[in-house]
């Protein structure tokens, strides 16, 4: 596929200076950050399995039974500022 692009004299000098610094031709370099948006766009539409999550989510419970409860009295304002006026 072609595709022309005009830009602005600035956009264009900042392209040519970025695809320098990389050691590779415009050409390359513009086809490299296109090809790159598409990747990240094809990857946003496709839906995140769940499994890891829930892998995540089920290592982090493991043996919270067996965690101290937390007293009511520790969960109310006043305990978490006790050393304020």
């Amino acid at each position: 596929m072609t595709i022309t692009l005009e830009l602005t004299p600035h956009g264009a000098a900042s392209l040519a200076a970025q695809a320098q610094a990389h050691g590779v031709s415009l050409d390359t370099y513009v086809r490299h950050l296109i090809e790159a948006q598409a990747a990240v766009v094809d990857h946003r539409e496709q839906p995140m399995p769940l499994e890891p999550v829930e892998a995540d989510l089920d290592a982090l419970a493991a043996d919270s039974e067996t965690l101290p409860s937390l007293p009511a009295a520790g969960l109310i304002r006043e305990s978490f500022y006790q050393d304020h006026d």
